[in-house]
């Protein structure tokens, strides 16, 4: 039997770019799930469960309040928690307080609002931002708490830090299962393409489909990442749920690096454009090499990339220039 059959599901945050993917996926896995979507829709959009739209029941709530956590968690089985305040290096560098207080908020009244209901398990959606800037590469789950997280997501990656360690210390007083997941960088459909404050790839993808040239890269083009496509990423979270819910955190990513120059001449190649890159070391870059050691996921869920990052970036590509022409 599926261990996901008639099971009650929350998905907080699954209004969102990977939450939407990840209700999506669960159903396809196992339609007799009842999945409720708590989502304050701040980011988050209903249209983003155009597909699933009559088979789950969405819930519009500020979850960094506990009166509202508990509320959402009320008769769920599993409790994954997709939501988060998630935002590009430059919103991050300058809001190191806000990316603190609202992220480590929303992890904390979830866990208690599923501990208090008695969720048989809990998700916790980590990042590879926990790392230090001098973390090896590739880098093992071990460094998760090694010195201080990157500067220039200093306030994410240590309200992530926390959102591990309350887990653990629930999962020792309380018993809770928890699953606890730490993804590299996401991309793919439904991810935030109009902020100025946007991951990289969206924001080159953006800059090319407008026909900005030149096109400006931030940084000098030599920082590296692995990056994940959304349908991988939402699969590995399902997975890390049913089957490594031992409150030991896993790396979730590609052992695909690229360098941002490499990404962005692919960017443009796909788009079609002739542009120029243009690149501007004075504005932030983040984190000069950033690649996961992916091997645990691959041991305890038979984690593989289906998608590389060209296959990825022609999806993403023709799912924003589709949407330009409504």
């Amino acid at each position: 039997m599926s261990f996901w059959k008639n099971k009650s599901v929350l998905v907080a945050g699954g209004a969102g770019f990977v939450g939407s993917h990840v209700v999506e996926e669960l159903l396809r896995r196992e339609p007799s799930l009842r999945i409720t979507v708590a989502d304050n829709l701040a980011s988050g959009k209903r249209e983003n469960l155009r597909s699933v739209y009559k088979k789950v029941r969405i819930i519009r709530a500020d979850l960094t309040e506990l009166e509202n956590a508990v509320m959402v968690c009320r008769g769920q089985d599993i409790v994954m928690n997709l939501a988060a305040r998630v935002w590009g290096v430059a919103y991050n560098q300058k809001h190191l307080g806000s990316m603190f207080r609202e992220n480590i908020l929303l992890s904390a009244q979830l866990l208690e609002g599923a501990r208090v209901c008695g969720a048989e398990r809990f998700l916790v959606t980590s990042t590879v931002c926990v790392y230090p800037r001098e973390a090896a590469i590739p880098t093992p789950e071990s460094e998760g708490f090694r010195g201080s997280p990157e500067p220039t997501n200093e306030g994410y990656g240590w309200a992530k830090r926390m959102a591990e360690f309350m887990a653990r210390a629930y999962h020792e007083e309380f018993g809770m299962k928890v699953a606890i997941v730490r993804p590299t960088n996401a991309y793919g459909p439904r991810d935030h393409f109009e902020s100025e404050d946007s991951h990289v790839i969206c924001s080159l993808i953006r800059k090319a489909l407008r026909g900005d040239d030149p096109l400006k890269v931030w940084g000098d083009g030599t920082q590296t990442r692995s990056f994940l496509y959304v349908e991988d990423f939402a699969g590995g979270l399902i997975d890390a749920c049913e089957r490594h819910a031992v409150c030991d955190p896993i790396n979730l990513g590609t052992e695909e690096e690229t360098t941002i120059r490499g990404l962005a001449e692919t960017i443009v190649r796909l788009a079609g454009t002739k542009a120029r890159l243009e690149f501007d070391p004075a504005q932030p870059s983040g984190q000069a090499r950033r690649a996961c050691d992916s091997s645990k996921a691959r041991q305890a869920l038979g984690f593989t990339c289906k998608v590389g990052l060209e296959e990825g970036l022609r999806r993403t590509i023709e799912w924003y220039r589709a949407r330009l022409k409504k």
